[in-house]
This record gives structure tokens, C-alpha cells and sequence, in this order.
């Protein structure tokens, strides 16, 4: 039995499996302090009518180790989704659809004596692709080259990369802007920035891609997506049952006072000693924490950069999924800001569909509800067809209204990186730093969330 005492702040997923992964190795006294009165953090699952839904995070993939092992080993249920069916694209009012699955190597199609024979094949069949054949060859060529980008970015020190002091001046707006000319293609390039504000470093960006293995491999992995039968909560609210009275609910922590052999946590007016402390919340909610001393400029260099992106999840439920019948997988593409990307989020059993979509938000978006409602069913329908206009249900989460939350992505604004010379997951003395922001892995999915947290928790371990 180890006598260490360990204090972890933030019972989302990150906080809860690094309080898991401490219990299993022995440790004796274990803490959560969670701010508000829910546990799971960016997940939230609750119910339209009779019908499951994900207020929050949804989505796992096959590759998703850390996610996945937990759900096995705590018996909560997942299933594969959205692998049926044609994927919809809609822009400038036109959708288009093409087969789900899996796409061609990226390296291989925009090899330069390829490139007259590939753009000629696809001009063959452009009527049924979601653009022109030039498009898409020049889509291809700006993935590959981000891949290569990203392949040039060592991972645990991004700022020692060849290109470093140039990337990290880049934003991801001007990258994309420069790489494909206006329209479908640069659209969808554009989505797979949506993780972070336009402003961010281009250099924190291929970072991130980095811990997904890079960006081709993404597009061109095999199978789809996994779900949560229960909802994505279900994984920490059975994390949180294991670890029973050890998480301590609506105790926001406001001040961490370190010292040569102990750490003193103020929240909801107790104070907590420990010998260490682990950090499992968003570089944003490390804002309005006291730390005694005060934290290295650098450290705080690299806080003051995050940029935060909140989001507004959308969930219509109807009394079937409709559009299977048409040989549609429920996913899909828009230009439209009221929902820029579309998941079948229906039950396992199909007794409902639900069509879920999520898209960022700030105080600035359309207050009106209604509008909001109408500009996203009417997304819908151009997409599904007319029964998309007559819904059971209309949910909408705005997590911006949340307390104690503080952004669902984010990134680091330009030259961050390069100035600090370290990364958000560098402990600082007994202080150690979890949440998915740190992730070695899959960083911005669940996956990467549990990842940081095992992580984190093995640096207390090791200690």
C-alpha cells in the first residue's frame, strides 16, 4: 500500500482516469475535487423524450486504445456507427453524396507521375463527386503536405522542428488559405481545423495532428466510428462509482500553495494537503487558480495562449432514421454555420433517429432560439429530405452557459510554442498536469483525454 496522499482536480475523464489508474497502483489516499455537480466533464448524457443523447463528446475510433480498454474493463457498452450508407456534402446550396469508407493513399495519388492519370480518372467520374477532379487532387496534395509537416515536428519538443520559428508565426487561417484556392475543397480543409480558433499557431496544429498519427491516416483508416450504447458519460459515471466517496462534487478549487515536500488545495473552503497534485482541467480554468509561487512565465506564457473554442451541440429526434431508407449514413459536410457537420446519432437499436450536429458558439452567435432551430432543420433538409422538418424533439446544448466550463477544443496562438520552450504537460515541482490539452495521443478526442490522465498519473507514480 503506497502512504502517498494524492489530490486530482477535475473528475472528467482525464481527472478520473488518473484517480483509476493511482488506485490500481496501490495508493492509499486518493482525491477528486470536481468543481460542479456532475462528473465527466465534456461529457454530458441526457435524455429527448424517451431517447439517449449526447449532450457533448460522442465519438470514438477503432484506434482509440485507452477509451476502449476502459469501456472493456468497466463493462460499458459501445457500438459502431454511421458505417452504412452514403456521405452527404452540402455546399453553395448543392449537396452530394458518396460512398462511407475507407479512401485511397494520399501519398500514392499525388505522386507527381501519377497526377495527369489520377486527375483524369477522376475527371471521369465528377459528376458524382462532392467536387471538381482539380479539387480534389489539390485537397489531397494540401493533406499529404500536412503530413509532412507534421512528420518534420518532433513530439515531445515541437519547438525544436527545422521550420519551428516560422510555423509557430503562422496562423492555421493563412496555411489554409495559401494551400487550396476558394471553395468545396478549401472548405473541407478548413473542417479539419475545426478543432481550433483560425488565429492558432499552424505549428501547435501539426502537433496535434502528430498525436493522431497525422491526418492521412485518419482519412484513409478502416471502419467507422463507436459509440457509446448509454451515452459517453456512461465511462465516468462507472469510473466515478469505483472510485465511490474518493470524488467530492461542487468543490471548485481556488488556490494551490506547493512547498518543498507538500501541496496544500483550497476548494469549497477546505483545505486538502497532499504530496502530489494532478491538474486535470482545461489551460483556460487554470486562470482562476492561485498558485503559491507563482507559476514560471513560461508556464504562464503558455496559459495565457490558449485560446479557448466553445461549442453548441445539437440533437433532432424523430420517430425513425429516415434516411437509411435512401441509402444515406445520417453524416455529413455543410457550409452552413448552423450545422457544419452531421452525425447519425440514433440508438443502437434504431428505435428513434436522432441526426446530431455540433458547431462553435459565442456570445455573439443568434440569440434567438427559433432561428437557430430553423436554420438547422433547414440544414437538415437539404441534406435528408422533407421528414427532416418534422422533428419529436429539438435539443441544443450551449456549453458557454456552463459553469465552470471553459471550451470544448482550443489552441495556442502564434509563437507560443517557440517563445516557452515546453509543453502544457510539464510538471512543475509536485504539480502535475492531466485534461486532453496534454495528451501524448489522440489529443481533442476522448481517447486523448484518458491518455493524459494514465499518463500524469504514472509521473506521480514514478515520483
Amino acid at each position: 500500500m503506497n502512504e502517498h496522499k494524492v489530490i486530482v482536480i477535475g473528475a472528467g475523464l482525464s481527472g478520473l482516469a488518473a484517480a483509476t489508474t493511482l488506485v490500481d497502483a496501490g495508493f492509499a489516499s486518493v482525491t477528486v475535487l470536481e468543481a460542479g455537480p456532475h462528473v465527466g466533464g465534456r461529457t454530458r448524457t441526457s435524455t429527448a423524450g424517451d431517447t439517449t443523447i449526447d449532450d457533448g463528446a460522442t465519438l470514438a475510433y477503432p484506434q482509440h486504445r485507452h477509451v476502449l480498454g476502459l469501456a472493456d474493463r468497466f463493462g460499458v457498452d459501445m457500438f459502431e456507427s454511421g458505417t452504412q450508407g452514403r456521405f452527404q456534402y452540402l455546399f453553395d446550396g448543392t449537396a452530394r453524396s458518396l460512398t462511407a469508407g475507407r479512401i485511397p493513399n494520399t501519398r500514392l495519388l499525388t505522386a507527381p507521375l501519377l497526377r495527369p492519370v489520377v486527375r483524369g480518372a477522376l475527371r471521369l467520374i465528377e459528376r458524382w463527386l462532392p467536387m471538381s477532379a482539380d479539387d480534389v487532387v489539390q485537397l489531397l496534395e494540401a493533406v499529404q503536405e500536412l503530413d509532412q509537416l507534421a512528420a518534420s515536428v518532433p513530439a515531445q519538443r515541437p519547438w525544436s522542428a527545422p521550420q519551428a520559428q516560422t510555423l509557430d508565426q503562422r496562423t492555421v487561417q493563412s496555411w489554409v488559405d495559401d494551400a487550396v484556392r476558394p471553395g468545396p475543397a478549401r472548405h473541407l480543409l478548413a473542417s479539419l481545423f475545426g478543432y481550433f480558433p483560425p488565429t492558432t499557431s499552424l505549428l501547435f496544429a501539426l502537433h496535434v495532428f502528430n498525436t493522431w498519427g497525422g491526418i492521412g491516416a485518419l482519412l484513409a483508416s478502416q471502419g467507422g466510428v463507436l459509440r457509446f450504447a448509454d451515452g459517453a458519460q456512461a465511462l465516468p459515471l462507472a469510473l466515478a462509482a469505483a472510485l465511490g466517496d474518493r470524488v467530492i462534487l461542487n468543490s471548485p478549487v481556488t488556490a494551490i500553495e506547493q512547498s518543498a515536500n507538500r501541496v496544500s488545495v483550497h476548494a469549497g473552503g477546505t483545505t486538502y494537503d497532499a504530496d502530489h497534485v494532478i491538474v486535470a482541467v482545461g489551460p483556460a480554468a487554470y486562470r482562476g487558480i492561485e498558485f503559491r509561487p507563482a507559476l514560471s512565465p513560461q508556464r504562464i506564457r503558455l496559459q495565457k495562449a490558449w485560446q479557448p473554442v466553445h461549442g453548441r451541440k445539437v440533437n433532432v429526434v424523430y420517430d425513425k432514421p429516415f434516411w437509411r431508407a435512401d441509402n444515406l449514413s445520417g453524416s455529413a459536410l455543410t457550409d452552413r454555420e448552423a450545422a457544419p457537420g452531421v452525425l447519425d446519432a440514433s440508438p443502437p437499436d434504431g428505435s428513434h433517429g436522432v441526426l446530431a450536429c455540433y458547431g462553435t458558439d459565442d456570445t455573439t452567435a443568434v440569440q434567438d432560439p427559433e432561428s437557430r432551430k430553423a436554420a438547422v432543420l433547414t440544414t437538415f433538409a437539404d441534406l435528408f429530405g422533407a421528414q427532416a422538418l418534422e422533428p419529436l424533439h429539438y435539443s441544443e446544448k450551449r456549453w458557454i452557459y456552463e459553469p465552470f466550463h471553459f471550451g470544448c477544443e482550443g489552441g495556442l496562438s502564434v509563437g507560443a510554442l517557440t517563445a516557452a520552450r515546453e509543453t502544457l504537460k510539464e510538471p512543475v515541482g509536485r504539480l502535475h498536469w492531466a485534461g486532453v490539452e496534454t495528451a501524448d495521443e489522440w489529443l481533442g478526442f476522448m481517447d486523448g483525454a484518458v491518455q493524459a490522465g494514465q499518463r500524469a498519473a504514472s509521473e506521480v507514480i514514478r515520483s
